[in-house]
């Protein structure tokens, strides 16, 4: 008996044994040593993964296997990708459109800039079916290549041609009508055409190319040669004048045409024109059977209220999008008909103008729906009109704010950030005297999903504002003052006396301060007391930092000094432009920099930071594609090093004057920089006249900028990034670009 349970317990045990093995042996099989196979996911799971990762980290995970590159290309992404040939031969015999033949993707969006057609063969035939929206930018270009391009575009919705000079030279441009029939049934769904910057544009021209799109939507002229005077009208028509001409572009042809389709029109850009308020008045008499939704008229310096003030009141009801910048006649009485009428208004761009004072822009409250507001470089505006204006109360809609170069106060700014939750853009930069720790402070606590800052030449921002170290007393004090001011001013200088003693408080202990010893005479000059006072903070700094680790326990220190609010807060945050914030220093960096979004990151003229503040940053931040690093005079080849290695990602570098950079810091790059597009190394005396020389290895490096001297001054970034307090340009909608 007890022979045959034992017998039936080793039965059982080696069964189990058995079961256990093949239970490990398929656990096993499922895994590799590269860990678990993930791209054998359904392409369900890896679509919904994808739509979580951004445009940017989605190429990056393409590249892993066949399969996440196919899902990367679902139709749910590909409308922000692009095709971008820049500067290229079209011949399909040859790289890169000879490869692209044999690519099994789709490209919905093209962009060709300053591209040479030679031989387009059947490219446009394989995959013009899918082709939504294609650009032609300075491209030579005959026109058979055109015709025979957008014969194979039967899906396209958007056509853009600027600056094509070689095509539009032919005075006869689809002069075949039978051509044209053609056109017209395949062209059938384009909704945009913008003709941009084309001086050899008539008013033939423009009829014949209008007349093969019967779905137009959106019109842009920006930048065309309109005459907009009655008597060069009657020069060029003479008798009927039913024929279009074939040497003018008029505007009274213009309005003609827009009176014929203006059951569909809803867009019009006569941005760069001298269109003027007869013009205007014209559009406006075409209502309401003309409903403009966006209308942008960028420096068109003949326009006054008159003019503007008519066509607001006929589209009223309808407009979205309006764009006014550089028109320096509208004052504030343009300001207020808007405010007070276009209710609906999304977007609105006022940048330079240069008449609008805070009469006008106290009344911007009105405009609950507004989601886009640039009033840059209004030198009337000040911080007053802010207060009273949008950052009166809270607000929930606006996304994006740019007041770049104001007359601001500190505690206008204070209140953008207190009221103005929804911001995701925000353009504080050359506001020189406004712009200081306590504003950052702020900025950096309430505005936790901006997803762009601009603080470009704010001299008073220092290491305390990005980090908060020292800042918590600072900002207790401040709203400790706020909680009084309404009593202040509601009861009379009898309830205020009452509170000044709370307000001067003595402070609470602050980090310590440089001081010179008792009656002992610097012979220094100012400038270089402040680079002595500059370097004895940043050690002090740097004390404190490595204090903190070890002085966790002491809950009262670390509350005095460690307390703010560090940048690092702002995880979405993808823009970070410091240029000339000569205040920063390493400490910055090195205090918890960490933005794994950040992809473009400008510390230009940041003189203070060196290789200790990049070691830190690139570690911090490892997504940068965009970094600018001009005129910082402490970086060295040690500094590049690092930066090339760890910013696999890195597409645009600048190291224009950074003088101490030498021949090895392109050895670096030759190595490392793998995905390098562009290269400033304007300036850097110390390298070889031809840095391109030692950079053939990188084929994907295409635009180098080089020299001893460097007279322009410009960084490689835009004007964004300029040295001179110029306006940005308006940037391009999101994409996913591969660019050759």
């Amino acid at each position: 008996m007890a022979l045959r349970e034992g017998i039936e317990h080793r039965a059982n045990s080696f069964q189990h044994t058995e079961e256990r093995r093949s239970h490990l042996s398929t656990f096993s099989s499922s895994f590799d040593e590269f860990g678990p196979p993930y791209a054998d996911l359904p392409m369900e799971i890896l679509v919904k993964i994808f739509t979580y990762l951004s445009p940017a980290d989605r190429r990056e995970a393409s590249q892993t296997c066949r399969r996440w590159c196919e899902a990367s290309h679902h139709t749910a992404f590909l409308e922000n990708f692009w095709l971008v040939l820049h500067r290229q031969v079209f011949d399909v015999n040859v790289p890169p459109v000879r490869d692209l033949l044999h690519s099994f993707r789709h490209f919905p969006n093209i962009q060709l800039s300053e591209v040479d057609f030679e031989r387009i063969g059947n490219f446009f035939t394989h995959f013009g079916p899918h082709i939504q929206r294609i650009t032609f930018q300075a491209c030579e270009i005959q026109e058979r290549d055109m015709v025979a391009i957008l014969r194979c575009l039967p899906a396209l919705r958007s056509l853009t041609i600027g600056s094509c000079r070689d095509l539009f030279m032919c005075v006869r441009l689809f002069d075949d009508a039978a051509e044209r029939d053609k056109l017209r049934q395949t062209l059938a769904n384009v909704t945009e055409l913008a003709l941009t910057h084309i001086p050899y544009l008539s008013d033939g021209i423009l009829h014949r190319i209008v007349d093969i799109m019967p779905s137009l939507r959106a019109l842009n002229l920006a930048g065309c040669h309109i005459s907009f005077h009655q008597g060069l009208y009657r020069k060029f028509y003479p008798g009927d004048g039913k024929q279009p001409s074939e040497s003018v572009l008029t505007f009274h042809y213009i309005s003609r045409m827009i009176d014929e389709r203006k059951e569909s029109l809803r867009a019009l850009d006569f941005s760069e024109t001298l269109v003027d308020d007869n013009a205007l008045e014209v559009l406006a008499a075409m209502s309401p059977t003309l409903r403009l939704e966006r209308l942008e008229l960028n420096r068109c310096e003949q326009l006054s209220n008159r003019g503007l003030g008519t066509l607001i009141t006929a589209h009223a009801n309808h407009l979205q999008y309006l764009n006014l910048s550089k028109t320096y006649r509208l004052t504030d009485a343009c300001l207020l008909q808007i405010c007070r009428e276009l209710t609906e208004l999304r977007v609105l761009k006022m940048s330079e103008c240069r008449a609008l004072s805070n009469q006008g822009v106290q009344e911007l409250g009105q405009l609950t729906a507004l989601q886009v507001l640039d009033i840059s470089y209004c030198k009337e505006i000040s911080g007053a009109g802010i207060l009273a204006g949008i950052a009166s109360k809270p607000n929930g809609t606006l996304r994006e704010l740019r007041i770049r170069a104001l007359n601001l106060c500190e505690q206008s700014i204070i209140a953008v950030a207190k009221n103005l939750s929804a911001l995701r853009v925000l353009d504080l930069g050359y506001c020189f005297h406004a712009v200081s720790d306590l504003c950052v402070q702020f900025v950096v606590r309430e505005l936790v999903h901006l997803k762009e800052l601009d603080l470009e030449n704010c001299g008073k921002l220092s290491d305390e504002g990005l980090t908060g170290l020292g800042m918590l007393p600072k900002i207790e004090r401040h709203e400790q003052g706020t909680q009084h001011q309404p009593a202040s001013h509601g009861d009379g200088h009898e309830n205020a006396e009452p509170n000044q003693p709370e307000q001067q408080q003595p402070p609470e202990p602050e980090p310590p301060q440089v001081a010179a010893p008792h009656m002992r005479i610097s012979l220094r000059s100012r400038a270089e007391q402040e680079i002595v006072e500059d370097a004895e903070r940043k050690k002090q700094l740097l004390e404190a930092m490595q204090r903190k680790d070890n002085l966790k326990l002491a809950r009262n220190d670390s509350r005095t000094s460690f307390s703010g609010y560090y940048v690092g807060r702002l995880q979405q945050l993808r823009v970070l432009n410091l240029t000339g914030c000569n205040g920063l220093t390493d400490v910055t960096l090195m205090c918890n920099f960490s933005m794994v979004d950040l992809r473009k990151l400008c510390l230009a003229r940041c003189q203070q930071i060196s290789y200790e503040g990049i070691r830190a940053m690139v570690q911090g931040c490892p997504a940068i594609e965009q970094l600018d690093l001009s005129e910082c005079h402490n970086i060295n080849d040690r500094a590049v090093e690092q930066v090339v290695i760890h910013l696999r990602r890195l597409r645009t570098l600048s190291l224009r004057r950074c003088y101490q950079l030498t021949d090895f810091s392109l050895d670096h790059i030759a190595c490392y920089g793998l995905q390098l597009r562009e290269l400033d190394v304007r300036g850097c005396k110390h390298m070889c006249p031809d840095p391109a020389m030692r950079l053939v290895n990188r084929p994907l490096l295409t635009t180098i900028h080089a020299g001893k001297q460097d007279e322009t001054g410009n960084g490689a970034f835009g004007s964004a990034f300029t040295i001179m307090p110029t306006p940005p340009p308006i940037p391009p909608p999101p994409r996913l670009s591969m660019r050759f």
